[in-house]
């Protein structure tokens, strides 16, 4: 069912992005996109005042994609979203899977919790997300 979901976004984002190529007005050629997360790798504990990277895939569709960053709230727990901005009106529509370091630290003990949407529920309501619980403890 998820590859399902992945393959009709991937759809979706290649004849949205298709689309707005058939316009002359060069501007019309430009959006940021925040695609649903595929996978999040790493370690689940850290010291405090470390980084630790985890790694973020996700799905990008043509040539014309340009990753520019991770949007995320300032409050746990912390939704994070990749953003990919896409340029141009000559896009090959091809789709690939992208993968992302996300640098995380905390400065004070405790559990953080990390959310990588990665979908939406059955009826479009609500998203679903590949959840990260950090431990992160002072060094001994």
């Amino acid at each position: 069912m998820k590859y399902l979901k992945f393959k009709v976004f991937a759809l979706f984002l290649a004849l949205t992005t298709l689309t707005g190529c058939l316009s002359d007005d060069e501007n019309y050629c430009s959006q940021t996109i925040y695609p649903f997360v595929s996978n999040v790798t790493g370690p689940e504990t850290a010291l405090t005042g470390e980084e630790i990277v985890l790694n973020v895939s996700f799905p990008i569709v043509s040539n014309c994609a340009t990753f520019v960053g991770f949007q995320q709230n300032n409050v746990f727990p912390r939704n994070i979203y990749p953003a990919v901005q896409y340029e141009g009106c000559q896009c090959s529509g091809t789709t690939s899977t992208q993968t992302e370091e996300y640098t995380f630290s905390a400065d004070e003990p405790g559990e953080y919790e990390l959310k990588f949407a990665n979908g939406t529920t059955e009826d479009n309501s609500q998203y679903t997300y590949i959840t990260k619980t950090i431990t992160v403890s002072d060094p001994d």
